[in-house]
């Protein structure tokens, strides 16, 4: 594996390309931006497959399924030897409709579209089940004779599921689902395992496969090298949200970030406590290609040190009805961010599941040229991690990216590094609830429907 321990000469702290990058990456830039608006156009990069053709098998594909206003997101590694994909399931939750996705969408997408066996097979294997944090949009529940969510998946008699990890949250925060989570485990005696950090030593929890790294970067309000960053005597008041898992699948050169609904702000709504987790893992991000866009478009996700550190290409948002998502705010900094160094325009496009009640900007970003695009059903994300990827939604041609001109990320960041060794001298402060209560910050505090909520 390649070490970073001299990345902090050619990469700032937070993980951002430095000045010496921005030749390059101005090169680079010009090319994506003279094409954003005809991307939609663009030709298949790893060309169109026919149906019933199984895709190549040095690829990797995420899978955004359209659950309304909740998430469910299904992970493909490469194909090894024997034919088999290993399959992550990361949130399986039910829409504000209360819904069953999990057996209506969810199911029958394994069944059909992942290629870990024939379509229609009679046994769906799920190697890991990840519910993000204890939210119903994202983890389903246990109400009346039908569970719903991952409990669906749990306990069908057709899926088989190897390994289910988690927060480690044993504990009440605000709202009920940790309670809920906590006695289905105990109940149905599940083997759940904590997520942990070091996903390179030997035995790690998740193997996805041939050149494929699943990076952690926060979990139950931990970040590594500064532990957790939320103060206890907080935990009761602190949303859900806050606990959310934070990963990056990296595929040879091909990122993908997933974070559940990670906050970017501090704030007060609906009687619970948001801290800005993204905020938190600011030094061990570095640019990635694709984003699943936190707490589906949020008014108070995404905030923009944070965009300007991840530096997508392409933004994807899992939305329904309820909540206002996207906030038009979230759209603007996603679609409209800069470069940290040169304040030249980068953006990254946005494409969303469906939109009922959220904000979409009809015409292409005027300062970056980067577009809203609403796929209205399923969005698949695919890569042979060394050429480009595409963007595919039903009814249209896949859209193509290049990577960025990075070379694999195949060790943790220079930051974790320096963190492991006791060093976290670099770590900026973090606010919290005490703050905004003394007047140390000032934080926003009230309901917020207008594009927030859990």
């Amino acid at each position: 594996m390649n070490s970073e321990a001299g990345a902090g000469e050619s990469r700032d702290a937070a993980g951002g390309a430095s000045r010496r990058d921005s030749a390059l990456d101005a090169r680079y830039h010009r090319s994506v931006v003279a094409g954003a608006v005809l991307a939609l156009a663009a030709v298949p990069l790893m060309g169109a497959k026919n149906k019933g053709e199984r895709p190549p098998a040095d690829t990797v594909r995420v899978h955004v399924l359209n659950v309304g206003q909740g998430d469910a997101t299904i992970i493909e590694g490469p194909r090894d030897d024997k034919g088999d994909r290993k399959i992550m399931i990361h949130d399986a939750g039910e829409s504000s409709m209360q819904g069953n996705e999990a057996q209506h969408v969810v199911e029958p997408y394994l069944r059909n579209h992942t290629d870990d066996g024939k379509p229609g097979r009679a046994i769906l294997d799920v190697d890991y089940l990840i519910p993000s944090h204890y939210h119903k949009d994202h983890m389903g529940s246990t109400r009346g004779k039908e569970p719903t969510g991952i409990f669906y998946l749990w306990e069908a008699l057709n899926i088989r599921v190897g390994k289910v990890l988690d927060t480690g949250i044993d504990y009440d925060a605000s709202g009920q689902g940790d309670m809920t989570y906590r006695t289905w485990v105990k109940e149905n005696k599940v083997d759940r395992e904590k997520l942990e950090f070091d996903q390179l030593k030997r035995d790690r929890q998740i193997d996805m496969g041939e050149d494929v790294w699943v990076e952690v970067l926060s979990v139950g309000a931990e970040v590594e090298g500064r532990g957790r960053v939320v103060a206890d005597r907080y935990i009761n008041s602190t949303s859900q949200n806050d606990f959310s898992i934070a990963l990056v699948i990296h595929y040879k050169k091909f990122d993908f970030y997933i974070a559940g609904d990670l906050s970017g702000y501090l704030h007060e709504s609906w009687g619970a406590w948001y801290h800005s987790i993204e905020s938190a893992s600011y030094p061990h991000l570095r640019r990635t290609e694709a984003y699943r866009v936190n707490h589906h478009g949020s008014q108070w996700s995404s905030n923009y040190p944070f965009m300007q550190r991840l530096r997508p290409l392409a933004s994807v948002i899992s939305c329904g009805k309820g909540h206002h998502h996207p906030n038009e705010y979230t759209v603007q900094r996603i679609l409209g961010f800069e470069d940290y160094w040169t304040g030249r325009p980068l953006g990254s496009d946005i494409y969303q599941t469906k939109n009922d009640d959220g904000f979409v900007l009809p015409e292409p970003h005027p300062h970056t040229l980067k577009t809203q695009t609403v796929a209205n059903g399923h969005i698949v994300i695919e890569s042979d991690g060394l050429t480009g990827f595409t963007i595919t939604m039903a009814g249209r041609e896949p859209i193509e990216y290049p990577l960025h001109p990075d070379e694999a990320f195949t060790d943790v960041p220079w930051s974790v590094t320096k963190a492991r060794k006791g060093d976290r001298e670099e770590y900026e402060k973090f606010y919290d609830r005490e703050d905004a209560e003394t007047g140390g910050v000032i934080a926003p505090r009230g309901d917020d429907p207008e594009g927030g909520g859990d």
